[in-house]
């Protein structure tokens, strides 16, 4: 198994305007500024996606088309980084239209064959987080944690959040993981190629 190439397709808002085609897809969810971007080109061992420190740069859907080799066949599938959410300085308009957005695309969009939920393991659950499992729940897609910016705490500290991580999300896959170390980053590829099928 490994990526062979990737190269950025478009900035979408709504399913309807992928038009290329029907190819299995990972979703990456989470809020803003945990490392989605920065994850993807972890994954892709290449600066594909778009990164910034600023919370909320990414307002649109971004599509990558991703070209891997598994079990001696060449395949292809998309990878998908979703605007974030919870950033409480961007206008409340801003915030539900994108949760329309969202809703909408995985709702009317059958390839999406799992969800990549992203979370800083610095951050501490609450109520959107909730709110976020629970819609997660409604759409009956399957989906995974990465939790990132290991490399960011102690190792002591990264030892206690861990197993309160483990203690909330029950037995939900994740997968820990540092973009800079690309530590986990082999794993978590594994489990998105497993799910690609």
């Amino acid at each position: 198994m490994k990526i062979l190439g990737a190269e950025f397709l478009k900035s979408i808002v709504n399913e309807r305007e992928k038009k290329f085609g029907e190819l299995p897809e990972i979703a990456f969810i989470g809020r803003s500024n945990v490392g989605k971007s920065s994850l993807i080109n972890c994954l892709l061992m290449r600066k594909i996606a778009r990164t910034s420190s600023l919370p909320g740069a990414t307002r649109t859907i971004n599509l990558y088309r991703v070209e891997y080799e598994h079990m001696a066949k060449r395949r292809t599938a998309i990878f998908s980084d979703f605007p974030g959410f919870g950033y409480t300085a961007l206008p409340r308009f801003i915030y539900e239209r994108w949760e329309r957005m969202i809703d909408s695309y995985v709702s009317n969009n059958p390839m999406v064959r799992r969800i990549i939920w992203v979370v800083d393991i610095r951050r501490n659950f609450d109520a959107l987080d909730e709110l976020t499992w629970r819609w997660l729940e409604s759409k009956e897609i399957p989906f995974s944690f990465a939790v990132t910016k290991i490399d960011k705490v102690s190792k002591d500290e990264m030892r206690l959040r861990k197993d309160k991580f483990l203690k909330i999300i029950r037995d939900l896959p994740v997968f820990f993981v540092s973009a800079k170390e690309r530590t986990g980053r082999k794993e978590l590829l594994v489990h998105l190629i497993d799910s690609l099928g």
